[in-house]
């Protein structure tokens, strides 16, 4: 069995959303056991970085400050062999981050923001997946979590927030699951398909929608090899 380190960085998340972020690595890890593949995700605690990492990415909607993917993929690495120091025998090479914001980097040549999916680095024989959920959220729920923090807002009001909030979440969710899919099947060596597959990738979000969550039979077949002849 070999293990995937999962973690996720506090700032800017919503509890809501962080919820759902659990319940979809646990929904992963049943799909990886349903479909008899040798991995799972094990959850290293979760990260806060401080405010003066931050940097000002210029996006279409104006200047937002955000964490850039240098350092995240810095205190990824660092958490990994910590955690590789606790136990040198574990089967574990391979890390997922999950953050709240969207992707950016100090490099003005890499324009990340606007990514759907995620990024990969390799160090030294470790893997370090990042992977924003912000794309994954949806106008109408940023919208219903904005009412029911509002102390203002009528009751009435709310009860429509909370029914909306949880159809959108459902959504949110989906979206989530196949894009962590998708970085795992990244991490042990697939490219992009063409087939009805997580590992085919959409250019809008609602190709996205239509994505099986689900590993084609190609690249289930791939990926068990891959699994089949991992070694640390």
């Amino acid at each position: 069995m070999e293990f995937i380190g999962f973690t996720y960085v506090t700032n800017f998340l919503e509890n809501t959303l962080k919820d759902a972020m659990f319940e979809v690595v646990d929904e992963a890890n049943r799909l990886f056991a349903d479909w008899g593949l040798r991995v799972r995700f094990i959850y290293l605690d979760s990260l806060t970085l401080e405010p003066g990492y931050l940097i000002n990415v210029k996006t279409p909607e104006g200047t937002v400050r955000l964490y850039p993917l240098e350092v995240l993929v810095d205190f990824l690495d660092y958490r990994l062999k910590v955690e590789l120091e606790k136990d040198d025998e574990i089967a574990m090479n391979k890390i997922l981050g999950l953050i709240s914001f969207p992707l950016a980097s100090r490099n003005r040549y890499f324009d990340f923001y606007e990514s759907f999916l995620g990024f990969q680095a390799e160090r030294l024989g470790r893997r370090i997946m990042v992977l924003s959920m912000r794309p994954f959220e949806s106008d109408v729920l940023r919208m219903a979590l904005r009412t029911l923090e509002n102390p203002h807002v009528e009751e009435e009001v709310k009860r429509l927030a909370r029914r909306i909030l949880s159809r959108e979440l459902e959504t949110f969710k989906g979206r989530l699951l196949k894009g962590i899919l998708h970085e795992v099947g990244h991490a042990f060596g697939l490219e992009h398909c063409s087939n009805p597959c997580v590992m085919n990738p959409p250019a809008t979000m609602e190709e996205w929608d239509s994505r099986p969550a689900v590993f084609c039979d190609s690249c289930m077949e791939k990926l068990n090899e891959s699994l089949g002849s991992f070694t640390l």
